[in-house]
């Protein structure tokens, strides 16, 4: 007998509806993740979960945009990764043993599919390409952060990360027109360099006609000259 959705099923499906995360979920994962998923609307400045907290369910972002920080001293905030819509917040934390090791912060007002993490460990063990999914998400946050931490040690130079920054946001929102959401102090903090040498950098790629700048969205016009900085 063919299997009928449930609301809560054909509920999932609308909130995932064109995501990536769908096109690897079967018919049993579909029912398994329905029974405790829950969708969250939040404003900007609102919290999913603070550093430390244990959580049981994983966010993942439908709309809007969300900041992964630490706190260090003195209250000083550090922006570490900036999730965009259609993505785990952090899915490692789907194994973390212990509390996150992060606070997750809304930038945007978005909404928020919670997903139970023992369901979703549950689908990972019999469907290998829900498996092969999370991995190739898991690895390409290793690799900003291993350039994160390249960059706070001074190996990758002001300019490359700029550079790499805006192509990776490119490739993220699919377009040359790249739609910048908080302050570029928060993005100068993500990048591991001071709000004036970003802007000195923005402008200068300005200037030498790379990009066209405007508050709230850079277009890229010269994609060959970014990727060859992104390489230097």
């Amino acid at each position: 007998m063919p299997h009928t959705a449930t609301s809560s099923e054909s509920r999932l499906r609308t909130a995932l509806h064109q995501r990536d995360l769908a096109a690897v979920l079967n018919a049993e994962d579909w029912a398994e993740l329905a029974v405790r998923a829950r969708l969250q609307d939040l404003a900007a400045g609102e919290m999913l979960y603070r550093e430390g907290e244990r959580i049981a369910s994983l966010p993942f972002l439908l709309s809007g945009e969300v900041k992964l920080v630490k706190a260090g001293p003195q209250g000083r905030e550090y922006v570490l990764h900036l999730p965009r819509s259609g993505a785990f917040c952090d899915a490692a934390a789907l194994y973390y043993t212990g509390g996150v090791p992060t606070s997750a912060i809304m930038v945007t007002a978005g909404r928020i599919l919670w997903l139970e993490k023992s369901a979703l460990r549950r689908c990972l063990s019999r469907n290998p390409a829900l498996a092969d999914y999370l991995l190739a998400v898991l690895a390409h946050r290793q690799r900003l952060f291993i350039n994160k931490i390249a960059s706070s040690q001074g190996i990758i130079s002001v300019s490359r990360r700029v550079a790499a920054w805006l192509l990776h946001r490119s490739r993220m929102e699919k377009s040359d027109a790249i739609h910048l959401s908080g302050t570029r102090e928060l993005w100068a903090r993500l990048l591991g360099v001071s709000r004036e040498s970003l802007s000195r950098e923005l402008n200068g790629l300005a200037r030498a006609g790379v990009i066209r700048l405007e508050r709230r969205r850079v277009e890229i016009l010269r994609r060959d000259v970014l990727e060859g900085s992104a390489h230097d």
